[in-house]
């Protein structure tokens, strides 16, 4: 699909992208970027990437594919450093979770010539780091590209059937329409849980057992990463906050009430619709 992809970031999005591009053979070059030598050193020994240097110039020089894995807002930062050293016709995609504000910051640092599709594959680990790279995480997972007046059709379809060439479900929405959806089902869980976590006594927690861990499991995620999601996406998350206190209040005032029929009414309707999923 390209003769050479380049991938800024080599921790679990980026080691993962690598070794499934190479194993998909969706091109015939992988190079990677990173700040960081012991990386580079771990992403070769894994075969993540065919090549990888320390220097954005040199990596995205004649890439036609440049895939941007790194926090939200470290993403804008390097889209403008490379911007002058695009090639005509390359295309440029993050792997970011929000995408508002960052498709609207990189489309306006990018030359003509160039196009960006702003990308989010819903796919990862509370794990993070290239050692736990894993070519099968996109896998049978969901992917939202975007659209906005300035897309370049051609582009958005071939970075379509790039992620579908992972093996990933494609959708596509407005930036404002992502922001407004997975805060929803991924930054609102992720604030949930990190407060759980963080109301509970650390005496008390060698008696946390399976049910502790899995509603906890992602505020193991990187605290770095999941600032720069909730300060690009804080109104949505903000309004969601306020929709699970109410909900959590509904819990509080049966059980002032000491109602079970109340209880039990929540506790039924929260089980079908996990149920569901």
């Amino acid at each position: 699909m390209f003769k050479r992809i380049t991938i800024i970031g080599l921790g679990l999005i980026g080691g993962s992208l690598g070794l499934a591009i190479k194993r998909k053979r969706l091109a015939r070059n992988v190079v990677g970027v990173s700040r960081r030598k012991t990386t580079i050193r771990s992403a070769l020994s894994l075969r993540t990437v065919d090549s990888a240097t320390l220097d954005l110039a040199k990596g995205v020089k004649d890439a036609d594919l440049v895939i941007l894995t790194a926090p939200v807002l470290t993403i804008i930062n390097i889209a403008r450093r490379i911007s002058k050293h695009l090639k005509k016709g390359a295309i440029v995609i993050d792997a970011g979770s929000t995408k508002k504000n960052i498709v609207k910051k990189v489309e306006a640092v990018l030359p003509r010539g160039a196009s960006f599709i702003g990308s989010h594959p819903i796919a990862g680990s509370e794990k993070s780091g290239v050692m736990y790279a894993d070519r099968n995480l996109f896998k049978g997972a969901r992917c939202i590209l975007t659209k906005t007046s300035r897309t370049d059709s051609k582009a958005l379809g071939k970075v379509k059937r790039f992620w579908a060439g992972l093996g990933m479900k494609v959708e596509i929405m407005t930036p404002d329409k992502h922001d407004k959806s997975i805060s929803k089902v991924s930054h609102l869980p992720h604030a949930v849980s990190a407060a759980l976590v963080n109301s509970c006594n650390k005496k008390d927690l060698h008696l946390a057992a399976g049910g502790f861990k899995d509603t906890t499991r992602i505020a193991s995620g990187s605290p770095e990463l999941w600032k720069d999601i909730f300060l690009t996406n804080r109104q949505n998350v903000l309004s969601d906050i306020k929709i699970f206190k109410r909900e959590l209040s509904k819990i509080e005032k049966a059980l002032k009430k000491a109602s079970s029929e109340e209880l039990l009414r929540l506790l039924k309707k929260a089980k079908s619709v996990r149920d569901s999923i």
